[in-house]
């Protein structure tokens, strides 16, 4: 009996150290991407003034409006920053394209105190930086502020939503 004992912890104690072992390999993995995405979102920008620049307006981002401008190296999108309004909105982004595909984006989303247009003028009440890691067309990690959100999160699953189809809706231009 002692000796099944042991042998059943002797697994279970196997299993978490397993356990543990994938995880933090997993979390190294997904840090190693995150450095290799930022140093081609940095390379993008280096080559930002070489690049074919063109601006125009969007729709069908945002309610009040948006306005792009594209950075094409030959064919290839490279990077779009865009400016975004809604009514009690507006917001600014960068997405970041490598080989047709979305590496990384960043949009920095001010929240305004009442509707654009009324009689007293609008006021920002909150600030909100995100950012989005890709990696083969995959979500591989979401920063909102400073808090890393997980993927069973209710909000990274609405955000996600909302970066892929705002970038789909860019790259059709």
């Amino acid at each position: 009996m002692k000796s099944l004992l042991r042998y059943s912890i002797g697994l279970l104690s196997l299993g978490i150290a397993l356990t543990f072992i994938e995880a933090v390999s997993a979390q190294a993995q997904t840090d190693s991407d995150i450095t290799e995405i930022r140093s081609q979102v940095a390379a993008i920008n280096k080559g930002a003034a070489k690049y074919k620049k063109v601006t125009k307006d969007v729709d069908d981002i945002s309610l009040e409006g948006a306005q792009a401008t594209f950075y094409r190296s030959g064919d290839d999108l490279r990077k779009v920053t865009a400016k975004m309004y809604g009514e009690t909105y507006k917001a600014t982004g960068e997405f970041y394209y490598r080989d047709g595909e979305l590496i990384f984006g960043y949009i920095r989303h001010s929240q305004y105190d009442t509707q654009i247009g009324l009689s007293k003028p609008v006021k920002v009440i909150r600030v909100e930086d995100q950012r989005y890691y890709f990696k083969g067309g995959e979500l591989i990690r979401l920063t909102v502020g400073k808090k890393t959100l997980k993927s069973d999160d209710e909000k990274y699953s609405q955000l996600k939503d909302t970066i892929i189809d705002i970038s789909c809706k860019l790259t059709a231009q």
